[in-house]
């Protein structure tokens, strides 16, 4: 049984104390990061994040827009976007037209555990492909990300 629509945006934010602004992906109109916080408190932001150096943005959003079945950071350390650090990773899969975010797990290394590590009760989350593109494309063309391109 396939899995049902999920909405996707991305929203500013401000991570709490750190007074830094950054963009969270909001899935059916909650914060990930809430999600996940409930899950297991881990200090992530998404790699889209202001602080993070600028040339991240674009690049994570194309690897974003360009995955097909492979594990992709979906948030990561506040100063990096190497697992290594620590990031929440996710498999990003393309079935038909849509876009599908599962198996998410905590992961250290050049490897995750969705078993050990995995987040119970996030995911999956599939997306219209169409919709999908268009929050990606739109933070790609915001002037944030242009002065960086």
């Amino acid at each position: 049984m396939p899995v049902p629509y999920t909405s996707l945006a991305l929203v500013p934010a401000d991570p709490s104390g750190g007074g830094h602004p950054h963009h969270d992906f909001l899935v059916d109109g909650r914060p990930l990061l809430d999600r996940l916080d409930e899950t297991d408190g881990f200090d992530t932001v998404s790699p889209l994040a202001a602080d993070v150096p600028p040339t991240v943005r674009p690049e994570h959003a194309h690897r974003l827009l360009l995955a097909d079945g492979t594990r992709q950071v979906i948030h990561s350390c506040p100063d990096c976007e190497d697992p290594g650090c620590g990031a929440v990773t996710a498999v990003v899969a393309r079935e038909g037209g849509d876009v599908v975010w599962r198996d998410f797990a905590w992961q250290t290394g050049t490897a995750a555990d969705p078993v050990r590590e995995g987040y119970p009760g996030v995911g999956p989350y599939r997306f219209p492909g169409a919709t999908y593109r268009s929050v990606l494309l739109r933070l790609l063309e915001s002037s944030a990300c242009r002065s960086v391109a």
